[in-house]
């Protein structure tokens, strides 16, 4: 059993009591599941253990949405299948996702997990039959490889080629290539003078990031905050700014985060558990 398993279910249980206090009894039948599995539960019950928030919200929406259109090789599925996660037709994200807005990630929507992405899992019967969804069996999902390829995105868009990639996409306020080719030497400059977005913050410590910077038409202002926006990404998940050394990993439905610890902390190495 992973490391971070006892506070993710401890997580759900509070989670289902605080939702049970609710009188909404809607549903949402797209996310196949059949509340026979869990009688006592409410609609709202479910809805709340597979998308309701445990603070772990990392990465904003519109920076994830532009990983994916920025790295295909990293995100080869935009619906985020290929890492194990189980489409939900009745929100934007899959099962196990939820959605926040966080105050050190310029206040913006920001997606993270909570327990039903490692304890919901399909069964497949065959190619003609509907998979069987269900709660509390261990899932397909790779957390690991899903905020792997995340912090490899930050790190690769330190690169001004793949900077100017991703401005492409990003944000609401988009620029066309030849418009963003015309910035290219504001671009380069801000992430030569900051190419980490660490400046400042002291060892561990996350920026202040205006949400007005991380839309600005201003060039120079929208790379310095989003690299700033990277770093404090990497602070909550315990990354440092320089790529740590890569690792064994865990597998689906398991998350160890001692080995990463260990290294941000104390510069150790460790196995896998």
């Amino acid at each position: 059993m992973g490391t971070l398993y006892l506070p993710f279910i401890v997580g759900a249980v509070v989670m289902v009591a605080l939702s049970a206090a609710s009188a909404d009894q809607s549903t949402r039948p797209e996310s196949g599941i059949d509340l026979a599995q869990v009688p006592k539960w409410m609609h709202t019950d479910l809805d709340f253990f597979l998308h309701g928030s445990m603070s772990t919200e990392v990465v904003p929406e519109e920076v994830l949405r532009a990983f994916i259109t920025t790295y295909p090789d990293l995100f080869p599925n935009k619906d985020l299948s290929n890492f194990g996660a189980i489409p939900d037709a009745g929100f934007a994200w899959p099962v196990g996702f939820s959605r926040r807005n966080v105050p050190h990630l310029g206040r913006m929507p920001s997606i993270g997990i909570n327990c039903a992405s490692c304890h919901v899992g399909e069964i497949h019967f065959g190619a003609d039959t509907k998979p069987l969804r269900v709660l509390g069996m261990t899932a397909q999902f790779d957390p690991e490889a899903f905020f792997g390829a995340v912090i490899v995105a930050t790190f690769r868009t330190q690169e001004p080629a793949n900077m100017e990639k991703f401005l492409a996409g990003y944000g609401k306020v988009s620029f066309e290539p030849d418009a963003i080719e015309r910035h290219h030497a504001e671009i380069l400059a801000a992430i030569k003078e900051d190419p980490t977005g660490a400046k400042g913050a002291g060892p561990g410590g996350l920026q202040d990031i205006a949400p007005d910077d991380l839309r600005s038409g201003d060039m120079t202002v929208r790379t310095r905050a989003l690299l700033k926006l990277f770093h404090n990404m990497r602070v909550a998940l315990h990354i440092p700014d320089q790529p740590p050394p890569a690792s064994p990993p865990n597998g689906p439905g398991r998350n160890d985060p001692w080995r990463i610890l260990s290294y941000s902390l104390l510069g150790i190495q460790t196995k896998p558990a």
